[in-house]
């Protein structure tokens, strides 16, 4: 079995970058599920979303990433974002037609 450690936990800084970037799109953190899985180089981290959290991202960040989120991670963070209020809308939509 993985090691897997919500993200809000095992990187504080990494979450709190996520929590920003997710609020500047008018979501919340309970609208993902957001962990991670420790390794040599750093973290993998998993982010998913959807009624069920079937869809997501996955990608890497490095120890001084995590506790110093750039750039790159903040626009993963975006673009994961974008995915995440995408879904949320459709699954409304469907939600609203039954």
């Amino acid at each position: 079995m993985e090691n897997q450690r919500l993200l809000r936990f095992a990187a504080p800084a990494l979450y709190k970058k996520m929590v920003e970037t997710f609020s500047a799109n008018h979501l919340h953190p309970y609208d993902v599920l957001a962990t991670v899985i420790q390794d040599e180089q750093g973290f993998e981290v998993r982010i998913r979303f959807s009624t069920d959290y079937s869809l997501g991202e996955i990608f890497h960040v490095s120890f001084e990433q995590a506790m110093n989120p750039d750039q790159k991670v903040k626009r993963i963070f975006e673009e994961t974002a974008e995915k995440c209020k995408t879904q949320l809308i459709a699954d409304y939509f469907k939600m609203i037609k039954l």
